[in-house]
């Protein structure tokens, strides 16, 4: 285990003292003296460190390193709501849009369909289907042009983590069209001695076919997926011994882009619009709009980023924040230094780093103190912020969920290999208020780990049973204080 010392607080660290009061625990409590009795009974190995902050008085209650740089994992997703919040604006809205260049005359567009996007990160292909619908409406049903997709007007990134493993879901790439959070979805049912495969980009009321990528069934061992990235096709092979007798499961594409362009035409073939093969332009053309597509709101995106905890979905209102403060990124880094200079400037978290925006990136470092200090920031950005967050249901001593605590806690959750992290506000049975940070880790194991191949390494799971244990324990400790009588447990 690493030994820490415990640091106090700077003199400008939000509106506390610079010692700690510290709570008075009642003899015969069901909870340990202190805490190091708490880390030992819960077994957690690693680093470890936390802050409690009373709305109320506006002084830390209890901490631990508050100021030690730890792996926030995906409680970097309240930053990055807080600054594209503060940037966009909760009612900013990503539109894809169809253009055409000439007139359409008897059903024939006398020049090029162009479809445009601008990164929304929740289209999906029912939505998809209804801009289809929408240009069908103006009478099209053959372009004498090009069908083009535009790929220069938003930064595209292959993968955002290159140390994840290539087949996950949450490690998608990222470009102007996003399309089912740029993932298709592989089927198998076992015929005899083989297999009938289907490959496609499913939504609730369409299920269009893929044609960007192929999957093989392999013989081999080793891998149970592995990836090639061709010039027109994504390769993909799986080893039969993982298939059984039928399944699904969703794979990423690395070039979102395509993908998107490809289903467009696919379903536009099914409503009688006949299309050329999609073509990459490299500028946005100018064109009379035929058709266009919303998404949600910011704000109810964001409220669905924190409760699902999508990278994709982070990483592109990280990046369309940075572009409208007036950078052109062309990496996901690029972007995260100018959200580390406004989380410095705007909330006083003077020892962040960010790496990415979504927290996948084991790179990003943030204090306790930083992340209580974002906290008690919020009502500037966003008043009702804590309502953005997911509910999480009390625990009591022993782990188990808590069916009469009266406590409230809204929070984000954030998990890596040997990593896992937990933010956000509590409400204790007293209804007092209060700002928490928790971060853990065990950077030697995750190091030591197989992170880029394998989704769970050897030990992890038990380190994040311990983990959330000692989480847990320290939560429950939290929900009973009362802060009328000195900060005690009840």
């Amino acid at each position: 285990m690493t030994h820490f010392v415990t640091f106090a607080p700077s003199p400008g660290f939000a509106t506390g003292p610079e010692t700690s009061p510290r709570p008075m625990w009642r003899p015969g409590s069901v909870l340990p003296d202190g805490i190091e009795t708490l880390i030992a009974d819960r077994k957690f190995k690693g680093e470890f460190s936390f802050s409690l902050f009373d709305l109320t008085t506006r002084t830390v209650i209890e901490d631990r390193n508050p100021t030690f740089p730890m792996t926030p994992a995906s409680v970097t997703k309240t930053i990055t709501a807080l600054y594209a919040l503060d940037t966009l604006g909760p009612d900013h809205r990503f539109e894809t849009r169809v253009l055409a260049t000439g007139p359409i005359n008897n059903g024939v567009l006398q020049g090029d369909l162009i479809l445009v996007g601008s990164g929304d990160p929740t289209l999906d292909s029912d939505r998809l289907y209804d801009l289809v619908q929408r240009v069908k409406q103006t009478g099209l049903r053959k372009i004498e042009g090009m069908f083009y997709y535009v790929t220069d007007n938003f930064p595209q990134v292959y993968q955002i983590d290159e140390g994840q493993p290539v087949f996950v879901g949450y490690n998608p790439a990222i470009g102007a069209l996003n399309l089912n959070f740029n993932r298709f979805y592989f089927e198998w049912v076992r015929t005899g001695a083989g297999y009938n495969t289907t490959l496609d980009a499913r939504g609730a009321r369409v299920k269009p076919k893929v044609t960007l990528a192929q999957v093989e069934i392999s013989e081999g061992t080793g891998l149970i997926f592995g990836y090639t990235h061709g010039t027109d096709i994504e390769r993909w092979t799986v080893l039969r011994t993982a298939l059984g007798q039928k399944g699904g499961r969703w794979l990423p594409v690395r070039n979102p882009n395509r993908y998107t362009a490809e289903v467009f035409r696919e379903i536009a073939q099914g409503a009688g619009i006949a299309l050329a093969p999609p073509t990459a332009a490299q500028t946005v053309r100018t064109g009379t709009t035929l058709a266009t597509d919303q998404s949600p709101a910011l704000g109810d995106i964001i409220k669905d980023m924190l409760f699902y905890s999508t990278n994709l979905t982070a990483e592109v209102i990280g990046l369309a924040a940075s572009r409208r403060a007036g950078l052109d990124p062309a990496t996901l880094n690029a972007s995260a230094q100018h959200m580390t200079t406004w989380a410095r400037t705007r909330l006083g978290m003077a020892q962040t780093t960010f790496y990415d925006h979504s927290g996948l990136s084991d790179k990003t470092r943030m204090t306790a103190q930083d992340m209580i200090a974002a906290l008690t920031s919020v009502n500037d950005i966003d008043p009702g912020f804590e309502m953005r967050l997911k509910s999480i249901r009390p625990r009591t001593a022993t782990g188990a969920l808590d069916t009469v605590s009266t406590a409230k806690i809204m929070a984000k959750t954030g998990t890596l290999n040997f990593v896992s992290a937990l933010a956000g506000y509590l409400t204790a049975q007293d209804g007092r208020k209060y700002a928490f940070a928790l971060f853990s880790r065990d950077m030697t194991a995750r190091q030591s780990a197989d992170n880029e191949n394998s989704e769970q390494p050897k030990g992890s799971m038990a380190w994040l049973t311990r983990s959330r244990n000692l989480q847990s324990g320290l939560m429950y400790r939290w929900t009973r204080l009362d802060g009328a009588t000195n900060y005690t447990v009840r």
